[in-house]
């Protein structure tokens, strides 16, 4: 999955795979880069997976979005740090 970030997105993957998908059994992280290993009793559904991946993803962007804009109107509000 390019873009995923093991280390900041694995918990909310892991999590999100797991509820979408009760044929899962467990997800796990890998030291390559967007990569993860599902374990499923079930057939594979590879394009579902990485559909919910996506939403990971999104979801983390928001976030960034909405710290960033936070940080921009800290500064509009007068922070000014060299009084």
């Amino acid at each position: 999955m390019p873009g995923l970030s093991i280390p900041r997105d694995f918990s909310a993957a892991r999590r999100r795979l797991m509820d979408e998908f009760p044929t899962i059994e467990e997800v796990v992280a890998t030291t390559a880069a967007g990569t993860l290993v599902v374990l499923s009793n079930g057939p594979e559904d590879v394009d579902g997976w990485l559909e919910g991946l996506r939403g990971v993803r999104a979801k983390r962007r928001e976030s960034a979005s909405a710290r960033l804009l936070g940080l921009r109107r800290r500064r509009v509000r007068g922070d000014d740090f060299s009084a």
